[in-house]
């Protein structure tokens, strides 16, 4: 009986040993499985609503728009830093900007006053005419402008200036 108690205790010894042991191992270790946790799946992009509206802008003047084939249609978006200037050039093709930050100054042949067009205004340059825009204010003027063009063509070229003051 004695060594059955000493069996028992000896058994019971083991027993506790093991499950401080097994009770002190990390995952991984003495057999134990890792727990597998999947890494949380990145973020979605923000997408845009649809559509996303750029800009609008008024032009207060009458514009006929007509092309003698087929022409390239493209948008961009323009920063014109303070101080900033296009020089004197043309499209061959039409131009329609808005103004979305700033006061822009543009200079078009055949008025020569220089026009400022502030945030919200809209312009519109008919196909060839020689014109600069330049910034005269202290922020960057941004703009977002569309352009019907001829294919195949530059999008603009440098051209002479058209007014004396330009």
């Amino acid at each position: 009986m004695v060594r059955i108690r000493r069996g028992l205790a000896a058994g019971a010894l083991a027993v506790a040993l093991l499950g401080a042991v097994a009770g002190c191992a990390q995952p991984g270790q003495l057999g134990q499985e890792e727990p597998t946790t999947a890494p949380p799946p990145p973020p979605a992009p923000a997408t845009p609503e649809i559509p996303q509206l750029l800009g609008v802008g008024l032009v207060d003047y009458p514009v006929s728009v007509q092309t003698p084939g087929p022409a390239t249609f493209s948008v961009r978006t323009l920063v014109v830093p303070p101080g900033g200037t296009t020089g004197w050039h043309a499209h061959p093709g039409t131009e329609t900007s808005v103004v979305t930050r700033g006061t822009l100054t543009v200079l078009i042949q055949d008025g020569c006053e220089p026009r400022r067009f502030a945030a919200g205004d809209a312009i519109f340059v008919a196909d060839a005419v020689p014109h600069l825009a330049r910034n005269d204010g202290d922020v960057a003027v941004e703009l977002v402008t569309t352009y019907l063009l001829a294919p195949g063509l530059p999008d603009r070229f440098e051209v002479p200036p058209a007014c004396p003051a330009g």
